[in-house]
């Protein structure tokens, strides 16, 4: 083997691509190289008279020394080298992504590594995963001076307000946002979310004398509620039974942010090798042609892309703007679909599983003179159930990746070195005795009544927290209020005879935000 093409690949690695963020610019990468290595090839093979197996052994030499420098440093040498985790975690990330896709149950993993090796887990060669309470403020409060990760550009170049990396930019167009959730603008949401709830009661009306899958019924309410919301469609999932074309791709995309979250610099050869994106290409094709009939059909009562359009529409726009507006209208209907769909999901399995806390939330219900939202706002026991399922079942269960600044990051007396990937995983934390007395139970008295069965409130963000807290957090809430108001209002609910509690609960999928097992229940009309 060519010892100075080794030299060069061992170079390479340590002078460039140790140094910076490269997932972006992988493709640009492999390309480079393969046009280098064929004018090289080319020239040798011509003008010096080198056969292609010698020209072929210092391509190989090259790539050895590439990856044999890069396996030795990031296993002895690298910053983390020091940190805890299986030593297949520190050469590549490729372990921690069998281990996520095997099941999709990535949540679990963190949790299974963090009981073996502690609070600080190595994950990746340059990601941890902190399990340790005074990490939450420290990565994600107000003040935190990290930035966010590389899992963030997988959508590039589409960026919704979600992935935005750049703090001024996500900031500015965090603004327009705000207006789209303010409290005039929900209240003018209010008729399409009770516009679908009277869809989804007639589904519970016309099938309650059988076992009813509530699952699959909650995701049919918040994704025909989110169109409506972003494109003014009067979605029929609910009415038809049947999920739609682009419900289905949705659910294929998470599956794909699942497999490519530790591997964002693979995404980008999917995206551009053709056949492998057709789905991909035919999915923002979709996203196009709602935002072209959208543009031509304005509502009388503004929705939340009205907000997005006015902003948009002020003056002459690059083609960045337009992908970003493509990526903001696939925010609206996926971050606004899967978390609230697996909250409510959970939701109602907890109080299946409890008919005194049913009836205790019923009693606090029947008191109210109507189900407006005003008036669930005030039933302290229904957020503190609502709180409570988002702790023992957050939907973005693995948590949010953050990259710490150049100088490092302190932790308690813990540092954590500079250009280091980090994140908290709700999941675990949310579980963490040192936040919460009786970490494991289900006891919503915590968040009334009961609060010294709290220890540490601000380990608690299921919309996250600080400037990239959850813009439609209010609308979510709204949502979840009514629906289970609505409900138990009407129905007594139980699990059905053949739904097992741990067949519910082992069979949720973590594809960054959780996709819930079936869920059968029994409901019964209230006298």
């Amino acid at each position: 083997m060519p010892i100075l093409a080794t030299l060069a690949g061992i170079s390479a690695h340590l002078l460039v691509f140790r140094i910076g963020d490269w997932d972006v610019a992988s493709l640009y990468i492999f390309l480079g190289h393969v046009l280098a290595f064929s004018v090289a090839g080319f020239f040798s093979f011509t003008q010096y008279q080198v056969s292609v197996p010698d020209i072929m052994a210092h391509v190989g030499g090259y790539v050895f020394g590439l990856y044999i420098s890069m396996l030795i440093y990031r296993a002895y040498f690298h910053r983390l080298h020091s940190y805890p985790g299986p030593f297949l975690a520190k050469l590549t990330n490729f372990y921690i992504t069998a281990l996520s896709v095997r099941k999709l149950q990535l949540f679990k993993v963190v949790q299974n590594l963090h009981a073996q090796h502690g609070d600080y887990v190595r994950l990746g060669p340059s990601e941890l995963s902190i399990a340790d309470p005074a990490a939450v403020q420290a990565l994600y409060g107000t003040a935190s001076p990290t930035t966010k990760g590389p899992w963030y550009t997988l959508l590039e170049p589409r960026t919704p307000l979600f992935m935005a990396r750049d703090k001024r930019e996500h900031a500015r167009r965090r603004k327009v946002w705000d207006q789209g959730f303010s409290t005039k603008a929900l209240t003018g949401y209010d008729h399409r979310i009770t516009k679908a709830i009277k869809e989804l009661l007639h589904v519970i009306d016309r099938d309650h004398q059988q076992p009813i899958n509530i699952t699959k019924w909650f995701n049919f309410f918040v994704f025909d509620v989110m169109e409506d919301l972003a494109f003014n469609k009067n979605s029929t999932m609910l009415r038809d039974g049947e999920e739609k074309y682009i419900f289905k791709t949705i659910r294929a995309d998470m599956f794909n942010i699942a497999f490519f979250a530790h591997l964002p610099w693979l995404l980008p050869f999917l995206k551009r090798t053709p056949i492998l994106n057709m789905k991909y290409l035919q999915f923002w094709d979709w996203i196009q042609r709602q935002i072209d009939e959208r543009i031509k059909s304005e509502p009388e009562q503004p929705d939340i892309f009205s907000w997005l359009l006015a902003e948009y529409s002020k003056s002459d726009k690059t083609q960045l703007d337009r992908w970003n507006l493509h990526g903001d209208a696939q925010l609206i209907v996926v971050a606004g679909t899967d978390s609230v769909a697996a909250t409510l999901t959970h939701t109602f399995f907890e109080l299946a599983c409890d008919a005194g806390l049913m009836e205790r939330v019923q009693k606090e219900l029947d008191a109210l003179p109507s189900l407006a939202h005003d008036n669930l706002i005030k039933v302290d026991l229904l957020d503190a159930v609502i709180n409570e399922t988002l702790r023992l079942h957050p939907p973005v269960p693995s948590g949010t990746q953050r990259v710490t600044p150049p100088e490092g990051l302190q932790i308690g007396d813990k540092h954590i070195p500079g250009d280091t990937i980090v994140q908290v995983p709700s999941y675990t934390i949310f579980r963490d005795a040192r936040a919460f007395e009786k970490p494991t139970e289900f006891i919503p008295e915590r968040w009334t009544t009961r609060p010294d069965l709290i220890k540490d409130k601000s380990a608690f963000i299921p919309f996250n927290i600080g400037p990239y807290g959850c813009v439609g957090k209010r609308l979510a809430m709204m949502e979840i209020r009514r629906v289970v108001a609505e409900i138990l209002s009407r129905y007594n609910l139980s699990l059905a005879p053949s739904q097992g509690k741990e067949a519910f609960l082992n069979g949720k999928q973590d594809t960054f935000t959780v996709v819930s097992a079936p869920l059968f229940l029994q409901f019964s009309r209230r006298e």
